[in-house]
């Protein structure tokens, strides 16, 4: 495919008329969007560089992401609900001279040091672009913050060849087009929200946001807007089931439901497939380093057909085909069972801050050699995460610094998540280690906690079985939509 913005640009072209976003009740066409973006773009001036964009789910905020790539900037999302310190942090590292703002929603003073600018009145303002603003291959599209394990934000830039191959990629594969309807509900912190704006706009489909309270009743949002294409987390099942919304037939326009961000279970998969009946499902995998998802697996048709993968959770199946993956145990030597590193053209040439790549690259074929400074491009990421190969498949067992330790005995949190998650009646569970014991949270209906420990005693070591069982109404999320363990870990 062409860059995303000459993409987007010959959507304009073939159909100007076309809706392209549709936000608070207003929808907007590919020549408005373009003609607004072209506004933003030359606010900044030419090649601008990182350019911070603190968003609101309104018109301006998306014209100023197309805006930022048009001008062959670097879009830098912030997001407005973000502490101070977190703000100051992502600005001294990330360096952005320019911040654009849609509406009020920055204080000023927290962006001391960058030169604002308004995005709903430089998106009605004349669109005067000079030449000589593309993009080239190797300069970065966006970049990212993640959370790091020190507990400073990482930087995570992603080019435009990395995104380019990407979005080849899905927009083939999920067969989007002018006839499709995207579900805008990722925050725009999230890699998530890449593949929804970026994705739907270079195949000329309509991006519909999920502005306001809207997205808190999701099967509602999709139903009523006849969302073709939603790429979300599953914590939105277990949402939607707790609202009895997710009733048989609900979704009847849905064609693509692609999840990731977190394990996948068969229960949940199996009652989103009856409410969206037409729908294919498909679990996919990737961190924002790999610019989205680079693992997926198709559920089949046929429940007979779905593979026992272990942990009660739907395998994320194989590797993109212009991507490569190994898998290597603890001793770094290839294995079954083990890390899962990555390389290829979607892979991230590095964090914003090069300390933060100590550790997250490996070089040449078994045996590895850590990679000491910047990689190269045909050097493997480590991706952090635990896999486990099954018949030709990969199946996510978590982090792999999700193994721990009690009482001399390796534990591994997420074989007694689903041990708990067995036991009928329980919708959703999470095991974290507080104070040195098991702690396990849990949705039910009609389970006890004595109930759930005798059921997973029956299964496990008496030392996998947790101490200590919390029953709530839901389990917490991150602005991310993500299970927060952190925060269980706290309470």
């Amino acid at each position: 495919m062409h860059d995303v913005v000459s993409a987007i640009e010959e959507q304009v072209g073939l159909g100007p008329d076309r809706i392209a976003l549709r936000v608070a009740e207003q929808s907007h066409t590919y020549a408005e969007l373009w003609r607004a973006a072209g506004g933003v773009a030359a606010s900044p001036g030419p090649r601008p560089g990182r350019v911070g964009l603190v968003f609101r789910r309104e018109f301006p905020t998306y014209a100023a992401y197309l805006g930022i790539l048009r001008a062959g900037g670097t879009v830098l999302p912030i997001g407005p609900r973000w502490p101070e310190k977190r703000v100051r942090e992502v600005l001294d590292t990330a360096a952005p001279a320019t911040v654009v703002v849609d509406g009020d929603a920055a204080d000023p003073a927290a962006y001391a040091g960058a030169r604002l600018l308004s995005a709903a009145r430089h998106a009605e303002g004349p669109a005067r672009l000079p030449a000589g603003c593309a993009a080239t291959p190797d300069e970065e599209a966006y970049v990212l913050y993640t959370s790091g394990s020190t507990g400073r934000p990482k930087g995570v830039p992603v080019d435009h060849r990395a995104l380019r191959a990407y979005l080849a990629h899905v927009i083939d594969r999920y067969e989007l087009g002018h006839d499709c309807r995207m579900a805008q509900a990722a925050d725009l912190t999230f890699d998530a929200s890449v593949f929804e704006i970026l994705a739907a706009w270079t195949a000329g489909a309509t991006l519909v946001a999920a502005a306001g309270r809207s997205w808190r009743a999701p099967v509602r949002f999709l139903a009523e807007h006849g969302i073709t294409h939603l790429d979300t987390v599953p914590s939105v099942i277990g949402i939607a089931r707790r609202m009895r919304t997710l009733t048989p037939g609900a979704l009847p326009d849905l064609r693509w439901s692609m999840f990731s961000g977190e394990q996948l279970t068969y229960d949940a998969a199996s009652a989103w497939r009856a409410a969206a009946p037409g729908s294919v499902v498909e679990n996919n995998y990737g961190p924002t380093e790999l610019a989205g998802v680079c693992v997926s697996y198709r559920l089949p048709d046929d429940p007979a057909l779905w593979p026992e993968t272990g942990n009660g959770t739907v395998p994320i199946g194989t590797v993109y085909p212009h991507l490569e993956a190994i898998v290597l145990g603890p001793g770094g030597a290839p294995a079954d069972d083990g890390e899962l590193c990555v390389r290829g053209p979607q892979r991230f040439a590095g964090y914003v801050d090069p300390a933060d790549d100590t550790g997250r690259f490996l070089r040449g074929e078994a045996p590895h050699t850590a990679v000491a400074g910047r990689p190269a491009p045909e050097d493997w990421y480590r991706t952090g995460d635990r896999v486990r190969r099954r018949d030709g498949l990969l199946v996510h067992w978590g982090r792999v610094d999700r193994q721990v330790k009690l009482r001399g005995h390796r534990v591994e949190l997420d074989e007694v998540e689903a041990a708990v998650r067995g036991r009928a009646g329980v919708r959703e569970a999470a095991v974290v280690v507080v104070d040195s014991q098991l702690v396990a949270t849990y949705t039910a209906d009609g389970v006890t906690g004595a109930d759930l420990r005798a059921h997973v005693a029956s299964l496990l070591p008496d030392y996998m079985v947790p101490v200590v069982w919390r029953q709530v109404d839901d389990l917490p999320l991150s602005q991310n939509g993500k299970l927060d363990r952190a925060l269980l870990e706290r309470a």
